[in-house]
């Protein structure tokens, strides 16, 4: 059986290994397919066409944008795009110069909350080009602001939490747009977490192809949307949303049918 995982992260944004040690684990736990979805960067592509290859596990090319609707955070995963396709990289340059700006107004609640913390201190955090909470969090930790990465989210970095601000970033219906025009699909990541069940059919008319229903965190709600993706007629995805620390790839096994499934949406 072929085993995939289509959402996983490296040092390019919020994960913690590099390129090379991703693909590596993945080969380790018994993956045959997975796809690399960084936040608005496609920098890991660089190299890991060439590295999966000599690894033999094939690979999907992907990205995580973050989008905004209603101002609310909506990730939405883009699959088998042209990673150098000018509009959508210029989109992307204009995101993570975003991100920043997001960092930085995150930052300056946090000092008017009497805790100090330099926007050089968040950026030695992040390895790769793309900065967003996750590093903010890591700053807090090492500076000893709070006393873990949950801590700062919960009092601080969540919606809803003391120096949260809210995203900024593409429409949602930009995202979609610039995903179908660098010719890939575009899928809705970890529906349950975002908690925004009545933006979907929103999402369906702009274009999505697929929903994230399988999650090895999300097993209670595979049913909720599997419903949801069959009344839509959504392509079922999935993936570990892998970002580092103690490993979630393959704990769930998914099957190549997913790919095939995506592919032939493609054609």
């Amino acid at each position: 059986m072929s085993n995939i995982d289509l959402h996983v992260h490296t040092i390019h944004s919020d994960g913690t290994l590099t390129v090379e040690a991703l693909l590596n684990l993945a080969v380790s736990k018994g993956l045959t397919c997975i796809s690399i979805t960084d936040h608005d960067t496609f920098d890991a592509y660089a190299t890991a066409p060439e590295i999966a290859k000599s690894l033999g596990v094939e690979l999907v090319t992907g990205i995580e944008i973050s989008s905004v609707s209603d101002g609310r955070d909506i990730h939405i995963l883009g699959y088998f795009c042209d990673v150098g396709n000018a509009e959508l990289l210029a989109a992307l340059e204009s995101q993570r110069e975003k991100r920043k700006d997001r960092v930085k107004a995150i930052l300056e609640k946090l000092r008017n909350l009497g805790l100090k913390l330099s926007y050089e201190q968040v950026e030695q955090q992040c390895l790769g080009a793309s900065i967003s909470r996750p590093h903010i969090a890591s700053a807090m930790v090492e500076a000893r602001h709070v006393n873990s990465f949950s801590e700062a989210f919960d009092l601080y970095l969540k919606e809803g939490a003391a120096a949260y601000c809210p995203p900024r970033g593409l429409s949602s219906e930009d995202a979609i747009s610039l995903i179908k025009k660098s010719g890939g699909l575009a899928v809705m990541a970890h529906p349950e977490y975002t908690n925004a069940d009545e933006l979907i059919p929103r999402l369906v008319k702009y274009g999505i192809a697929g929903l994230e229903v399988y999650n090895y965190k999300t097993t209670k709600s595979v049913k909720k949307y599997k419903n949801i993706a069959k009344r839509h007629g959504l392509i079922e995805t999935g993936g570990s949303d892998f970002h580092g620390g103690p490993s979630t790839l393959g704990l769930q096994k998914l099957p190549y049918s997913i790919v095939e499934k995506l592919r032939a949406k493609l054609q």
